[in-house]
């Protein structure tokens, strides 16, 4: 299964992805980043960036979003970075026609007509793949230094079980609970919150 809606993604896996940019983790079914072809990897990176969108457009700041965009441009060179050199390894040891294509389509050539230049080229568009890395690096010195932050005493599960709590109902399996679902808890929570704090001011006004 492919995680491609924030109805459909569970909320801890969207913040594993978002911590560690292990953007492969979209496909349930694969285990590990080795696993994917690098045209999926590439597939993954763009779901990945339109689902994070959807989440800043729900949850954060000016800031944020310059943020994510000089994130997701480091992501998706350093993702291009990957995807070219796991072709160029694959093209090495066995022709692949899928592959092939994948690195025309980005503009480089290969030639079929002696295996010298064949290799050759390989070799080159290999050389050539570093400069991803460099320009990721660039925009990677442009984001602002992270704000240091004390270790907070709660984990997500906690916070979801205070949202049981709260709530006064069981918001189930926190392990499957989606995006928009733990969303939608989480208003319902700050609304039952502030409700409870006009209620009081409230009360203490009467005194």
């Amino acid at each position: 299964m492919i995680y491609n809606s924030l109805d459909i993604i569970p909320y801890k896996l969207f913040l594993k992805i978002e911590e560690h940019g292990s953007f492969w983790l979209l496909n349930s079914d694969v285990k590990k980043e080795g696993d994917c072809s690098p045209e999926n990897l590439v597939k993954y990176a763009t779901i990945w960036a339109e689902l994070y969108n959807e989440h800043l457009e729900k949850n954060q700041t000016t800031e944020a979003k310059k943020i994510f965009k000089l994130s997701k441009n480091i992501d998706e060179l350093l993702a291009l970075n990957k995807v070219v050199l796991m072709s160029c390894e694959v093209l090495k040891y066995d022709f692949n026609q899928e592959i092939y294509d994948v690195l025309i389509e980005k503009g480089y050539k290969i030639s079929l007509e002696s295996t010298d230049k064949y290799y050759a080229d390989l070799e080159k568009i290999e050389n050539e793949a570093n400069a991803y890395v460099v320009k990721a690096e660039l925009y990677q010195n442009m984001l602002p230094e992270p704000k240091e932050q004390g270790k907070s005493e709660y984990n997500i599960d906690d916070i979801m079980a205070s949202y049981s709590s709260i709530l006064g109902f069981d918001i189930g399996d926190y392990n499957t609970v989606s995006y928009l679902k733990y969303y939608a808890f989480q208003k319902q929570v700050n609304a039952k919150i502030n409700s409870i704090k006009k209620q009081n001011t409230t009360n203490n006004g009467k005194l």
